[in-house]
């Protein structure tokens, strides 16, 4: 079942995404409500898997790893959690997800250059439980990873 929002909870959630470092009494002062009040909706919409993380957001490309590819993997019967695991333990696989499909995982990698992600690629491919990849090379990102748009559908739903 969907969480509920109401006006503010989503106003407080545009207000953590444009805003992350402001802090609870500078929301409640912009939304003219108590800090007590701000603090709740923040608590409640934690409690509700809303708001997974306040970690800042770390570019790989400003660490020096500016390529970034996908890898579709096909896994051998039975391997999706031990080959996820071990996957995991590569430092430059960002992000993994089990899809339906093509493959049984997809995978964001990042590396310093080319060579780089050969390396990563063929670690992979020597992962066991790996039973064939497929690699799609990240020219631009043409759209960032963004939850606004999402918070805008949501309050418009409301009006």
């Amino acid at each position: 079942m969907a969480p509920e929002f109401d006006r503010l909870d989503l106003t407080i959630l545009r207000l953590l995404v444009e805003q992350p470092r402001a802090g609870v009494r500078e929301y409640a002062r912009q939304l003219g409500i108590a800090r007590g009040t701000a603090q709740a909706r923040i608590d409640k919409l934690q409690r509700a898997g809303v708001i997974e993380s306040y970690a800042p957001q770390i570019s790989p490309a400003g660490l020096g790893f500016s390529g970034r590819a996908y890898i579709h993997i096909h896994l051998a019967q039975g391997q999706l959690d031990q080959t996820s695991r071990l996957l995991a333990a590569i430092p430059e696989v960002i992000a993994a997800d089990s899809i339906a499909g093509e493959g049984d995982l997809i995978c964001q990698v990042v590396a310093k250059d080319n060579n780089e992600l050969e390396r990563v690629i063929q670690r992979i491919i020597g992962t066991p439980g790996v039973v064939r990849t497929r690699t799609e090379i990240v020219l631009s990102r043409r759209i960032p990873l963004r939850v606004g748009p999402l918070i805008d559908a949501l309050a418009r739903e409301l009006s």
